[in-house]
């Protein structure tokens, strides 16, 4: 089961929370406990001067090797012992503080639990004042809980304001699913991207570009479902013509006739479907098919020798004139329709005994595949249009699907190659260019 962003970053963040109170909390209660102790130790030396100041009238100086400053403390016990160890001052009345080993602090074992002592020896004895150090911990408890006590509320409010601040976060990608989830095949209007955030504008961007590219190939394979509906009714209305003129045929002449036309038709059809079910492959701009290096002369020759049959039988001479060793990046199967399209409409156009010559050119710059074929050509106003979907040349005697270089210009379009029309070569029929961008090595 997947997780919400907003449970992912609440997952990332909560143990940042918690180490950052942490390392927060852990180092300011060893601080304090550390300066309590030093405080209390002063208080101790400190009140252990003014005993000795108070018991030595004579001036005499104490012993305060050993008193460092270390902590700090409250409610003081204290004596004071003659050099024989006699007590001759108790502020409390304990029993004695143990008398110690060593001048300076040090901590005992009295009364059934352990205090902080300073022992400062004089010439007149010895000084002691002590504290416990249960009440040093209790005090350094209440002074870290108070230093800590905003970080104990700061945490859960913090806790608190991060998961309203990432719900709000949140709320464009919310809005945007919202708007993808009311579109429909029917309605692919662009997401509106008005006052959203950056990060969530690119998604939006490429969710738009995406409706946009599925917007046209449903308009284009409405299109097409119309076009190709349209151009099969002609044909298939003929051949019922057709078959309904063999059928009523009474001598054999005329039947014969009629099945002639009839194979004709149906040569005509079959030509059309094949070049509609080539034009649905082309049509979804999905890029499937990987784009790999190839030999476009080698593909050139063998094009062409697949084609060579087709035209000998209608006395045409088609040949390679000229392939450059070159290399291109492309489709295979796709270039190899685009120049059997093009050799295909050559020879369909061209009157017997014409010249169909196919070239592939490297001029260091740019490759160039060209068919140049000596038929009667297209006129200068209709060379745009023999590129769109079903246009026939007008005043043609050949049938054909209308499809043949919309299908080039596809491929083309594919490839990144550019494809235009001009004169034969010595201004006598015509010429297809296809030139790719740059030179694949």
């Amino acid at each position: 089961m997947s997780t919400s962003i907003r449970q992912r970053l609440t997952y990332w963040l909560m143990p940042v929370l918690l180490l950052s109170g942490t390392a927060f909390a852990v180092p300011t209660w060893l601080n304090v406990h550390e300066e309590i102790d030093e405080l209390f130790d002063k208080v101790l030396r400190e009140a252990a001067y003014s005993l000795s100041h108070a018991n030595h009238a004579q001036g005499a100086k104490p012993d305060s090797n050993g008193l460092a400053l270390h902590g700090d403390g409250i409610d003081l016990v204290s004596q004071i012992r003659d050099p024989e160890g006699r007590i001759l001052f108790q502020s409390h009345p304990f029993s004695p503080i143990p008398q110690g080993g060593k001048p300076g602090y040090d901590t005992v074992n009295w009364q059934n639990q352990a205090w902080r002592v300073v022992n400062l020896k004089t010439d007149k004895g010895l000084i002691q004042v002590a504290q416990a150090l249960q009440e040093r911990r209790e005090t350094a408890n209440e002074i870290t809980l108070h230093l800590l006590t905003p970080l104990l509320i700061l945490l859960p409010a913090l806790t608190l304001w991060l998961g309203w601040a990432i719900g709000r976060g949140l709320a464009p990608l919310a809005q945007v699913a919202a708007a993808v989830a009311h579109r429909n095949p029917h309605s692919l209007d662009p997401i509106p991207d008005n006052g959203l955030p950056a990060e969530v504008s690119i998604l939006v961007g490429a969710l738009n570009g995406l409706l946009s590219q599925l917007d046209q190939a449903l308009a284009t394979q409405r299109q097409f479902t119309a076009d190709a509906a349209h151009e099969l009714r002609s044909p298939l209305t003929a051949l019922s013509l057709q078959v309904q003129l063999a059928e009523r045929a009474t001598d054999s002449d005329r039947r014969a006739q009629a099945l002639q036309t009839l194979r004709q038709g149906i040569a005509r059809a079959g030509h059309l479907v094949q070049q509609l079910l080539t034009l649905a492959r082309l049509d979804p701009k999905a890029g499937d098919s990987p784009l790999i290096p190839l030999f476009l002369d080698d593909l050139a020759r063998n094009v062409v020798a697949d084609f060579a049959p087709l035209a000998a039988n209608r006395h045409i001479d088609l040949g390679l004139s000229r392939a450059d060793r070159v290399r291109v990046t492309g489709i295979d199967e796709s270039l190899r329709i685009l120049l059997g399209n093009l050799i295909d409409n050559a020879i369909r156009y061209s009157p017997a005994d014409a010249r169909i010559d196919v070239s592939v050119i490297n001029d260091a710059k740019t490759v160039r595949l060209e068919v140049n074929d000596t038929g009667p050509g297209i006129a200068l106003n209709e060379r745009d249009r023999v590129f769109d979907r079903f246009y026939r040349v007008l005043n043609n005697a050949e049938s054909g699907s209308g499809l043949g270089l919309a299908i080039a210009k596809r491929i083309a379009e594919q490839h990144q190659a550019d494809i235009t029309l001009s004169d034969g070569d010595g201004g006598m029929g015509l010429k297809v260019i296809v030139t790719f961008p740059e030179i694949r090595a």
